[in-house]
């Protein structure tokens, strides 16, 4: 014959959630070693294709400011040297 299980056994929520927090920190700490191992390739998949994509969208922002830009700064001095007048 088998007994009841006295309420005073079962865990409450809080020794649960310590449990839970205790067995997720250990296998953080164990699995610590394989970082190393997987920052190259986040590095390699991640980072430089995005530094990639910039440097790709840069390059016509530098184009278009190389041949605007001259022309824009003549107007510019010639319109205020026609608002300040001979000296």
């Amino acid at each position: 014959m088998q007994r009841a299980p006295d309420p005073r056994d079962a865990p409450t929520p809080g020794a649960i959630i310590g449990e839970v927090l205790d067995l997720t920190a250990g296998l953080s700490i164990m699995l610590l070693p394989l970082l190393t191992i997987a920052l190259p390739g986040v590095i390699l998949l991640l980072i430089v294709p995005a530094a990639l994509l910039i440097a790709a969208a840069a390059i016509p922002v530098v184009i278009a400011a190389a041949l605007l830009g001259p022309p824009y700064l003549v107007i510019r001095s010639v319109r205020r040297r026609r608002r300040v007048g001979p000296r």
